[in-house]
């Protein structure tokens, strides 16, 4: 009898917490720069799946399964 070695254990996903803006949102935009458009808005304490970093900026994965760029000035990774 041959042992099957056991799977690897998953990835853990790290998240992205929103923190306070002072404007009571946060841009998501479609580049990881202010020059980016806007392409929605997430509230502070919400959290989203990490996708990558660049720059100072998040780039995380939203509700509706589309990708944007959030700045780190504003958000946290755990």
């Amino acid at each position: 009898t041959s042992s099957a070695t056991p799977p690897p254990p998953p990835l853990s996903v790290s998240k992205v917490l929103i923190l306070k803006t002072p404007t009571g949102f946060l841009r998501v935009r479609d580049s990881a720069s202010l020059g980016g458009n806007q392409i929605g808005q997430v509230l502070p304490d919400e959290k989203y799946d990490f996708i990558s970093e660049q720059n100072g900026w998040f780039e995380i994965k939203l509700k509706d399964g589309k990708t944007g760029w959030v700045s780190g000035q504003y958000s946290k990774k755990e």
